[in-house]
């Protein structure tokens, strides 16, 4: 029996991609006038359409690029999964 995969489990996949990619958690950030900037090279998760990607953030107005196509709870975090994998592969033989 497989088990259900939540917000929560993708939540903490997705902070481990970006300290494995020395990249805050935190996707948005107040600036000293008091506007929100995202932090650019910080992944998130992107909700639309009944499902969900991995995307990055590629300028301080809130731009993304797609890192994994939408898909569901659980393709998104098996895929997520591998691509930490990757990296940590990357990283450690470094």
């Amino acid at each position: 029996m497989t088990h259900r995969i939540n917000k929560a489990q993708l939540e903490t996949v997705l902070a481990w991609i970006n300290e494995a990619t020395g990249h805050t958690t935190e996707a948005w950030t107040k600036d000293e006038s008091g506007r929100y900037r995202s932090n650019v090279g910080t992944y998130a998760l992107d909700w639309a359409y009944g499902g969900v990607a991995l995307v990055q953030f590629c300028n301080e107005s809130g731009g993304e690029r797609n890192i994994l196509g939408r898909g569901t709870k659980r393709e998104t975090y098996n895929q997520m999964r591998a691509f930490l994998a990757g990296i940590e592969t990357t990283t450690n033989n470094s």
